[in-house]
């Protein structure tokens, strides 16, 4: 009777045991999968293998302002005798060139480097412009022939006549300068002034006259374009 009593109570615990492993799986299962009860347990587990394998990876589209801009390289050079701060110069010209208002609309940076490059920026002293082309450089305003887009360093220094005329301040004149002649680079030719009081387009020869254009120191919208990209 003793031992039969024993067995009673050890398979008693054991069920007791096996309920309390049991309860957690069932309220959890149970909260899965609500009115659904044919998904639940295992099988909604087992399930899941299969489940994932049917599951395709979204097609993810780069956004404009991440993909790589194209770099254009530049070395800095001196011509003659050169009495304006060349750090300046270079600091200056870097910030033009890479200034959000400027040809860096075109997705474009520009990296100064040592040597090579894919173009040469000059500060030239104003009698030695003309070497550069007789034909295409004076020595009164800046130019560019092939590589080379080269500042006269007297407009540098003071802007000209027609801009300071228009009282024209000389930083804005030194954005101006440089990014008219890199345009050149770029593959721009000569513009006009569209009409009176329009801001003039930044490849209008703003040094010689302003043609009743405002002067203007960045390419328009209409001059957002390069034959080198």
């Amino acid at each position: 009777m003793r031992a039969l009593r024993r067995i009673s109570y050890g398979i008693i615990v054991a069920v007791l045991a096996i309920t309390v492993a049991i309860l957690p799986v069932e309220r959890t299962t149970s909260a899965a999968c609500g009115a659904q009860s044919s998904l639940c347990g295992l099988e909604s587990v087992l399930s899941l293998p299969s489940e994932l394998s049917s599951v395709t990876a979204p097609n993810v589209v780069t956004p404009d302002w991440l993909k790589p801009k194209t770099t254009f390289t530049y070395v800095v050079e001196t011509r003659g005798t050169i009495t304006a701060d060349l750090a300046q110069f270079k600091s200056l010209a870097n910030e033009t060139l890479n200034d959000s208002r400027g040809w860096s609309r075109l997705d474009i940076r520009f990296t100064e480097v040592s040597s090579g490059g894919s173009f040469t920026l000059v500060l030239s002293e104003a009698s030695e412009v003309p070497g550069f082309s007789p034909t295409v450089c004076s020595t009164t305003y800046s130019c560019r022939v092939g590589r080379y887009v080269i500042i006269n360093q007297d407009r540098w220094l003071g802007a000209s006549d027609p801009w300071n005329a228009a009282s024209g301040s000389l930083r804005d004149y030194r954005n101006m300068v440089i990014n008219h002649e890199t345009g050149h680079w770029l593959g721009h030719d000569h513009q006009h002034c569209g009409g009176t009081g329009q801001s003039a387009p930044v490849m209008q020869q703003q040094s010689i006259d302003l043609e009743g254009c405002k002067f203007n120191p960045w390419p328009l919208d209409s001059e957002l374009w390069s034959s080198r990209l």
